[in-house]
Order: C-alpha cells, then sequence, then structure tokens
C-alpha cells in the first residue's frame, strides 16, 4: 500500500506559488521545469516512460558522473524515491513546450545558505536553444529568490570540459581542487555568490 509522504524541507520552501517557466531572450516561453515531489515518485515504477527515460540519459552520461555504473530502471526508481523522499533535496525535470522531458536538474542543500547544484543532464538537445544554460539559471535564480540561498556550488569533474564552460559562464568560479576525488580523477569546486547576481 502506497502512503502520502509530506514534502521535503526545500519543497515546503519552494511553496506553491513559483514560476518554473524558462523563457527565451525575446520573453516568450521555450519550456518548463516542475520537482518530481513525493507522492508522484510513489506512484513511479521500472515501466514509466519518464523511469525509461531518465536511466536512458543517466548511461549515456555516465562518464560525466562519480558514479559509472550502469543503471537500471529499477534502480532508477529507488533513486528518484530516495530524491524525492530526502529532507535536503529537490529534483526537477525540464519539459518542452509539448510536455517533453528534455532535461533533469537537482539541488542539494549543503547548510543553510548553501546550496549544490547536483545531477543535472540536458537529455535532449536541440530542441530549445542554448535549453542547459537558460535551465541552469533559473535553477540559479530560484535557489536565490525562491529558497534563500546565498550562495551556489559544484563539484564537476575537471575533464569535463563542458560542464566546466556552462558553470564558468553562469558565474561560477574554482574555489578548489579534490585531488584523485573520484576514480584517480580530479574534482574543481565551484561557487558563485548569489546575492551579487540579479536574476530575472
Amino acid at each position: 500500500m502506497k502512503t502520502e509522504e509530506s514534502p521535503s524541507l526545500l519543497g515546503k520552501l519552494l511553496g506553491a506559488r513559483w514560476d518554473g517557466s524558462i523563457k527565451a531572450d525575446d520573453g516568450r516561453e521555450v519550456a518548463s521545469v516542475r520537482p518530481i515531489m513525493p507522492e508522484m515518485a510513489l506512484n513511479l515504477d521500472s515501466s514509466s516512460p519518464l523511469v525509461k527515460t531518465l536511466s536512458s540519459w543517466r548511461n549515456q552520461n555516465r562518464s560525466c558522473f562519480f558514479e559509472t555504473r550502469e543503471v537500471t530502471p529499477e534502480s532508477t526508481v529507488h533513486w528518484l524515491r530516495s530524491l524525492a523522499s530526502s529532507v535536503d533535496r529537490l529534483f526537477f525535470i525540464a519539459h518542452d513546450l509539448e510536455m517533453r522531458p528534455v532535461a533533469q536538474y537537482g539541488l542539494k542543500r549543503w547548510n543553510q545558505k548553501i546550496v549544490e547544484l547536483d545531477s543535472g543532464i540536458l537529455g535532449v538537445r536541440d530542441v530549445v536553444p542554448d535549453m542547459y544554460y537558460k535551465l541552469q539559471m533559473r535553477m540559479l535564480g530560484l535557489s536565490r529568490q525562491s529558497l534563500g540561498f546565498e550562495e551556489a556550488r559544484a563539484r564537476v569533474l575537471a575533464d569535463n570540459i563542458p560542464a566546466l564552460f556552462l558553470h564558468k559562464r553562469c558565474g561560477l568560479r574554482k574555489i578548489d581542487v579534490l585531488k584523485n576525488y573520484s576514480a584517480g580523477r580530479d574534482v574543481w569546486v565551484m561557487a558563485m555568490d548569489l546575492r551579487k547576481i540579479e536574476f530575472r
């Protein structure tokens, strides 16, 4: 029997009144983002189209993560339920205007002032121009305006050049290097002061 779970701490902070739209430079909405909350996660199983999609995205991009083992739909269901029930995490799916999933993005509460950017994947390319940059800027703005964080951080494999470039473009800067952190690979710790950025 499935039971309802209360929203996480971050889910409560997020509340219901927030803007999940992702907009083009001219102000048109080109995509939208919404979190997977506990009740939704409980209703997913290994045959769910979303679960199969997320599993495929993760396996296609596994070299970009600290954990490189191949995932299965079953392990993805377990992971999603764990994320959704965590008091310190939020996990979002971005959809295009036809409601097809195109990207994923996670936020993790480091402490009261710092949020960590986590589990991001651009799953579908060339549908929404500059989609992942727009999504990440939306998440940074949400972290400041709706969740009240003062700083954002990210841990990125030092050889993941596209991710490093994206983070720099969004305003994050290297503050530390973790030598041999993940299977002998160095990891950059990057950060930005959310209070100094004017988010639209």
